[in-house]
Formats: structure tokens, C-alpha cells, sequence
């Protein structure tokens, strides 16, 4: 009976544990119905609290930008009106000669203001960082007045006074690298180009735009400061122009320059030394589509400022400085080709040269004769684009080709050696780029279809030039003669096309122009010459469809 007694309560714990999880069950599905019932009842009010929720965001929105401008915006106006304030101030008291009063006041502006960058350094920083633009625009306004500005110079030697300016401009350089400020970089490029103009002394305005760009080249090395460089590339050929038009700034009136004054070598050294980074390596601070744009600015303000400089300094002798700059591009873009990695750059330069040799042949030989160079020179081109690779340089150099074309037919005096060299070049270039096709990977046929027309043209316009009148149509008829030999020789379809376009041209020129101009024998001559040829190409295909189909049979 004990044991039996024993037993009964562990029977009755567990069905009491088992009554407790079903009730735990019960609820659970209790609940989650009730919260399913919710979600149905509930479904307009969580419409209304998505559109409160869509509303909230744009009022924090109008908020936001509401403190940008107050926190940012006036904070700039108040730093612009308070730099005018003390500059108006300052110049008060100057009108009413009290220069001394003037000056005093205007250096302590600007200890007040650094002060004021100071303190709010760490509760204002962007204020700050303002303050403290402010207070270096105030600290060389007032140097330029205490060294350079006639009312209110205190320091007589120019030098001296030059000095003291570029001592400040140099400790603000050092204080944008310090301070990873591009921002401040940027502002004192700014004050050394007001340095420049306004000392109008040429080693001076010139050695500054080598300042400039120094300092930017290193900034872009040492932080990666790309826009900064290509601000740097326009202040630096501007103040070129402000120097060659005779500062017009401080002069008040425009005036070429006819003496260089040795100037040319400043330009020449700023170009070459933007120029030279291109032989940074590729990495995560210099890409492709920063450094290229940099090289094509620097490029065209070269190209724009020794447009200038040519006719006025290097009117007699230009071909010699043309030719400086061809052996350097030339040169440059054959270590870029080798030992760089930048390919496209390197056909840059590589065109740039061409364009400066054209240039120097040009001005060592003169027209007419320097078309006949210039037209050799193409193969020149060709063979430099089967080293580099480079499209871009056969593509550049159809358009150049082309374009000198043009201009020796339209102002040129056509000579039969000219002609020709024409008319080969263009033959031999399509040649070479259909023998190199793989090379240059071209799969387009149109560059060699210009080129191959354009020769069988200047083919047709050299024989009118040179033939004598009797047989022009005779000498046309033999040119097609030898394109459709030379389409058998080679295998290629092309030159019997040119054939068969050359036999219709001297057929029309025939009918055209000879049956009225020559004497009558010629004209039979011409004409059973022509109809055999025809006949003969006829007959060269009708032969050919002729074994094709019984290939296919």
C-alpha cells in the first residue's frame, strides 16, 4: 500500500505538467489569431502611418538643408563680409593718410582673425577652416601693400619686397601640403598669379608660373591631387598669355611682344614637366582618366601658346624650335612605347611629333617641295603604328593625309614627283595595313579602302598631269590594266574593283572630254584599246563563273 501510495503523485505531476503546456499552446494560438485580426483591422490606419512615415523624411529634408545653409552658407557670407569690411576699413583709413594707422590696423585684423580660427577650432571646425582662409587673404593683401603697392610701400627695394610676398606665398604652399588642403592649395595659386602680374618684370611673372606648376606636380605625387593639377595646368599657361600679350592687366592695353626675352624656355620647361608624369606607373592614385586629361591639357596649352609665340619671336627660324619639340615627343613617346604603361599616351606623343616634324620639313624645304617629304613622311607613320600598336596613330594619320592632300591640290602648284609620291604612298599604306592587319588589329576595311582610293585617284590625276593630252585615256586604260594584273598577283578582290572603276571612269572621260579635244586616229586607237581591255575582263569572268560552276556540280 506504501508503495502504491508513492506512485500516485508522480502520475498526478505528470498529467499537471502536461494540462500547463496545452494551456502554453492555447494562448499562443490565441495570440497570433488576435494579431492576424489586427493586421486585417488595422490596414488603413498603417496606410495613414506610411504616409506619415513618407512626410516625416521631407520635413527632415527641408531641415536639413535649412542648417546647411545656416551652419555653412552664412557662414561664408559672414567671413566674405567681414574680408571687405576690413579691406574698406583699412583702405578709409589710407584715403585719409593715416597710412600708419592703416597698416596697424590691418595687421591686427589679421592676428584677430587667425585668433578667431583658433579658438573655434575645435567647437566651430568649419568656421574655423574659414577664419583661417580668411586670415591668409588678409596676411598677403596686407604684404602686398607694406612691399609692392606704391601708397602704401613701406619697403623701397623691389627685391626685398618680392621677397617678403613670395616668403609668404611659399609658407602657405607648405602649409596646404601640411594640412592635406587642396582648397588652400588652389587660393595661393590664385595670389601668385596677382604676384605675377603685378610685379610685370619677365623672370618674375615666368619663374612664379614655374612655381606653380612645381608645386603642383609634387602635390599630385605626394597626395594624389589631380583637379588640383589641372587647375594648376590653365593658371600656368594663362599667365603665360597675360605675359606674351605685354600684361595687358597692368598695363592697360594689348601688345604682342617682339622680344622673348629667353621666355620660350619657361614654356618649354613647364610643358616637359607635366609631360614627364606620365611616367608614373599605374596605380589607385594615378588612373587612366586622370592622368590622360591632364596630358591633353597640357597639350593644347602648349600647342595654343607656341602658336602664339611663332609669329611673334620665331618668325625666320621657327622650323628649329618645331624640331626641338618633334626629337623630344619622339623621343618621350619611344620610352613611354618601351618602358611605360601608358600605350595611348605614348601614341599621343608619338602624333605630336609628326605634327611638329611636318612643321620643321615645311620650314627647312618650303612648298611645293615640302608636299613631296610630307607625303613620304606617311610612311613613316604607318610604320611607327605597326610598333606601337596603335590604331589611334593610322587613324589620326588618314585624317592628316587626307587633309595634306587637299591642300596640295587646292593651293599647291601639282608637280608630276609630287603627284606620284602621292599616289604611291597611298598604294603602299593600304598594302602595308592589309599585310599588318593582325598586328594593328583593325577589323574594320574602311582606313585601307580610303587610302586605296585615294591612290587610284591620285593614279588617275598624275597621268592627266604628266600624259600628254593624246594619251591620257590610253595611259587611264593601262592603270587598269595593271590593277587587275595586280589583283591576280596578290589575290585580292579590291584592285579589280579599282580596275573596273577606272575602266568606267576613262570611258566617260573618253566620250566626255577626247572624242572632241583629239585628232581622229587617236580616237580610234582609244577606243579599240579600250573595247579589247573590256572585253578581255569579260572574258576573264565569264571563265571564272564558268569553273565555279562546275566546282559546284
Amino acid at each position: 500500500m506504501k508503495t502504491q501510495g508513492q506512485s500516485e503523485p508522480e502520475h498526478i505531476g505528470q498529467l499537471r505538467q502536461r494540462l500547463t503546456e496545452l494551456e502554453n499552446r492555447i494562448s499562443k494560438l490565441e495570440k497570433n489569431a488576435a494579431y492576424s485580426d489586427r493586421e486585417i483591422t488595422d490596414e488603413p490606419a498603417r496606410q495613414i502611418d506610411k504616409q506619415e512615415v513618407q512626410v516625416a523624411p521631407r520635413g527632415s529634408n527641408h531641415e536639413a538643408i535649412e542648417s546647411r545653409i545656416g551652419e555653412y552658407g552664412m557662414a561664408w557670407m559672414g567671413n566674405i563680409v567681414l574680408l571687405f569690411g576690413i579691406l574698406f576699413l583699412t583702405q578709409f583709413f589710407q584715403n585719409n593718410n593715416h597710412t600708419i594707422v592703416s597698416l596697424i590696423f590691418g595687421f591686427s585684423a589679421v592676428v584677430l582673425v587667425y585668433l578667431a580660427g583658433y579658438l573655434t577650432r575645435n567647437s566651430l571646425h568649419y568656421m574655423s577652416m574659414l577664419f583661417n582662409y580668411n586670415g591668409h587673404l588678409l596676411l598677403y593683401i596686407q604684404m602686398m601693400r607694406i612691399c609692392l603697392f606704391k601708397e602704401s610701400m613701406i619697403i623701397a627695394s623691389p627685391v626685398l619686397g618680392h621677397a617678403l610676398v613670395l616668403a609668404v606665398l611659399i609658407s602657405l604652399i607648405y602649409l596646404a601640403y601640411r594640412k592635406n588642403s587642396q582648397v588652400l592649395a588652389v587660393l595661393t595659386w590664385i595670389m601668385m598669379c596677382i604676384t605675377a602680374v603685378t610685379s610685370g618684370y619677365t623672370h618674375v611673372m615666368l619663374s612664379i608660373m614655374l612655381g606653380i606648376a612645381a608645386t603642383a606636380i609634387i602635390f599630385v605625387l605626394r597626395k594624389g591631387w589631380w583637379t588640383g593639377l589641372m587647375i594648376s595646368i590653365f593658371f600656368a599657361y594663362t599667365l603665360y598669355l597675360v605675359w606674351i600679350l605685354g600684361n595687358p592687366i597692368l598695363n592697360r592695353a594689348i601688345e604682342i611682344r617682339t622680344e622673348h626675352q629667353m621666355g620660350y624656355i619657361y614654356l618649354y620647361t613647364i610643358a616637359m614637366a607635366y609631360s614627364f608624369l606620365a611616367l608614373r606607373p599605374k596605380s589607385e592614385r594615378t588612373r587612366q582618366n586622370q592622368l590622360q586629361p591632364s596630358i591633353v591639357l597640357n597639350g593644347l596649352g602648349f600647342s595654343f601658346m607656341i602658336a602664339i609665340s611663332t609669329p611673334a619671336f620665331f618668325t625666320e627660324n621657327y622650323y628649329v624650335y618645331f624640331g626641338l619639340v618633334a626629337a623630344f615627343c619622339i623621343l618621350f613617346s619611344i620610352w613611354l612605347q618601351i618602358r611605360g604603361q601608358w600605350k595611348t599616351i605614348a601614341a599621343m606623343y608619338a602624333l605630336y611629333s609628326f605634327v611638329s616634324i611636318s612643321i620643321t620639313i615645311a620650314g627647312i624645304y618650303h612648298f611645293p617641295l615640302a608636299f613631296f617629304l610630307l607625303s613620304i613622311q606617311s610612311l613613316l607613320v604607318v610604320s611607327m603604328a605597326l610598333w606601337f600598336r596603335s590604331r589611334f596613330i593610322v587613324v589620326m594619320n588618314t585624317i592628316l593625309f587626307i587633309g595634306l592632300l587637299l591642300t596640295y591640290i587646292i593651293i599647291g602648284d601639282p608637280l608630276s614627283s609630287i603627284n606620284f609620291s602621292f599616289a604611291l604612298v597611298a598604294l603602299v599604306t593600304a598594302r602595308i595595313l592589309n599585310w599588318k592587319k593582325q598586328r594593328l588589329e583593325i577589323r574594320t576595311e574602311w582606313i585601307r579602302n580610303i587610302f586605296l582610293f585615294t591612290g587610284a585617284i591620285m593614279v588617275l590625276f598624275s597621268l592627266h598631269k604628266a600624259v600628254p593630252a593624246n594619251f591620257i585615256t590610253l595611259s587611264w586604260a593601262l592603270s587598269a590594266v595593271v590593277f587587275f594584273i595586280l589583283s591576280i598577283v596578290i589575290k585580292n578582290m579590291k584592285y579589280r574593283w579599282l580596275a573596273i572603276i577606272t575602266m568606267v571612269l576613262t570611258v566617260f572621260y573618253l566620250f566626255l572630254v577626247d572624242l572632241s579635244n583629239i585628232s581622229l586616229g587617236y580616237r580610234i586607237v582609244a577606243l579599240m584599246f579600250i573595247s579589247m581591255i573590256s572585253l578581255a575582263f569579260s572574258m576573264f569572268y565569264s571563265r571564272r563563273q564558268r569553273s565555279k560552276k562546275e566546282e559546284q556540280s
